[in-house]
């Protein structure tokens, strides 16, 4: 793999090389990563590509990186507007530079899922992205990663984006994802060679802010790494380790994972909740008068 920080920066990469390994990272793991880099303090030109040049350098040719690479998706009256942003096989990611960096390697591989593709780099690129498509749940992936002893990492993001993309898979288990008003609301376009069909979405994996409620959780059973990376605080997890995890504890309140807003669209609209989805819409006038408000000041 070319690498895609400068030459330059070599200094640097290898200190988030050191970083990476200090926080469990291992030559040839697999593991998914989300990243926030603007929280990296470390100098570089290129802050995604060095971090993408370090996880390489620990991994090396017998790691896989993998990375969410959703696109786009819309109410079924903004059909005009799905049109203009069509998923396909090139569809640029909505999730950042990194997984950007992944899908523009002519080696990776990326799943054909209309909204939530994953995009893999590695020995078990193919294994992991094979079947995920607009048959199968969003986080299907997860599954393989599982069975491949692979691992999760956040590096920036822990407090921004909270959170394991493992509770979703668990959501997706326990048949807890299209229970939502939403399941059937929501599409996409998907380009084909002469024309577009619909995608509309049945499970919704929705809200992640209150997935890091089960930080403390995965630091009781002892599997949660914490460190910093390039300068920001990061975590890791051994995939399967915190499925485990966050299904004991959905399996005995389903909404564990809902985040603290009442306003909440995602979690509002939740059907295994009639309290929660009471909350919402109680919370709708005063939402309604807020943007009202704000269009005045």
């Amino acid at each position: 793999m070319t690498l895609q920080a400068k030459t330059d920066d070599e200094g640097a990469i290898l200190n988030i090389a050191a970083d990476l390994v200090k926080l469990g990272l291992r030559r040839d793991d697999t593991v998914l990563v989300r990243c926030a880099t603007k929280s990296m303090t470390v100098q570089v030109a290129n802050r995604p590509g060095a971090l993408l040049d370090g996880i390489r350098r620990v991994i090396g040719p017998g790691g896989t990186i993998v990375a969410l690479a959703f696109t786009d998706d819309f109410y079924f009256w903004q059909r005009k507007r799905a049109l203009q942003s069509p998923f396909h096989a090139k569809a640029p990611a909505g999730t950042g530079a990194l997984p950007q960096m992944l899908l523009d390697n002519p080696l990776s591989i990326r799943s054909l899922h209309p909204t939530n593709s994953f995009v893999a780099l590695g020995p078990n690129a193919r294994l992991i992205v094979e079947g995920h498509n607009e048959k199968s749940t969003s986080f299907y992936p997860i599954e393989k990663l599982m069975q491949l002893g692979g691992k999760l990492a956040l590096i920036g993001c822990v407090e921004s984006s909270p959170g394991f993309s493992t509770v979703h898979r668990v959501q997706e288990d326990l048949g807890l994802a299209d229970r939502t008003l939403l399941s059937g609301l929501r599409l996409c376009a998907v380009r084909q060679e002469k024309s577009y069909r619909w995608f509309f979405r049945r499970d919704i994996p929705g809200c992640s802010a209150g997935f890091g409620k089960f930080y403390s959780e995965y630091e009781q059973e002892g599997i949660l790494s914490r460190g910093s990376v390039g300068g920001a605080l990061s975590m890791l997890a051994d995939a399967a380790a915190a499925y485990r995890v966050e299904r004991r504890i959905l399996e005995k309140d389903p909404t564990a994972a809902f985040c603290d807003d009442p306003s909440c669209t995602s979690c509002g609209m939740r059907t295994y909740s009639p309290n929660r989805m009471r909350r919402f819409f109680l919370s709708l006038p005063k939402k309604a008068a807020n943007r009202v408000a704000a269009k005045f000041r």
